[in-house]
């Protein structure tokens, strides 16, 4: 019966999908508007606890960045919360007035996480998983989203704003294997709005 179950969520989230006739890269949300978002609570507790830092990154005294719980699963897999909010948020603008919000951990051979496209009020976002493996015959990952929504401080951020938010987000991959992934992420991040400038090359 739970296997069944499984199947027909996943077939109806498919028809809901194909119903909106929207590509994963084509599906942009109205964002929340809450400015009372930075007196939660959560954020209290972040204070209380250091960073989480990727490989790359600069180790120092800085606070916890996010509480959201990230989680990515094959659908007859039972879901672990073990490990799933070990991840930061880093927030910038590269080149454009897309600000991008990543929230994710990376190590020396590869990472995963979500990212945040936020522009003009509306918002979109795409789990990613990153490895340095090439596996020969591969295809690219094909993402539906199921349920996006997030909640920000701000309506609008410049370099040097703090950004608090929230999200909430669901959606059911092929990866690149062939093999159906459920993505799961919610909870609170906060990050300072910095410029990320593309390399020279």
């Amino acid at each position: 019966m739970n296997k069944l179950f499984q199947l027909l969520c996943i077939a109806v989230a498919l028809f809901l999908s194909g119903c909106q006739n929207k590509t994963d890269s084509d599906q942009w949300d109205n964002a929340c508007l809450d400015p009372g978002l930075p007196k939660n609570i959560i954020y209290h507790e972040l204070d209380q606890k250091g960073e989480v830092f990727s490989f790359y990154e600069k180790h120092d005294k800085s606070k916890r960045t996010s509480n959201v719980s990230y989680s990515s699963l094959g659908i007859h897999e039972k879901p672990d919360t073990l490990g799933t909010t070990f991840n930061n948020c880093r927030a910038y603008y590269s080149g454009s007035d897309t600000l991008l919000i990543n929230i994710g951990i990376n190590g020396p051979f590869g990472g995963h996480g979500l990212l945040i496209k936020y522009v003009n009020k509306k918002f979109n976002t795409e789990a990613y998983m990153l490895t340095d493996l090439v596996i020969e015959g591969e295809t690219a990952p094909n993402q539906k989203i199921i349920y996006q929504k997030l909640n920000l401080n701000k309506e609008s951020y410049e370099i040097g704003d703090s950004l608090f938010g929230k999200i909430e987000f669901k959606s059911i991959d092929q990866d690149q294997a062939g093999d159906t992934i459920l993505q799961y992420g919610h909870g609170n991040f906060r990050a300072l709005v910095k410029e990320r400038k593309k390399p020279k090359y």
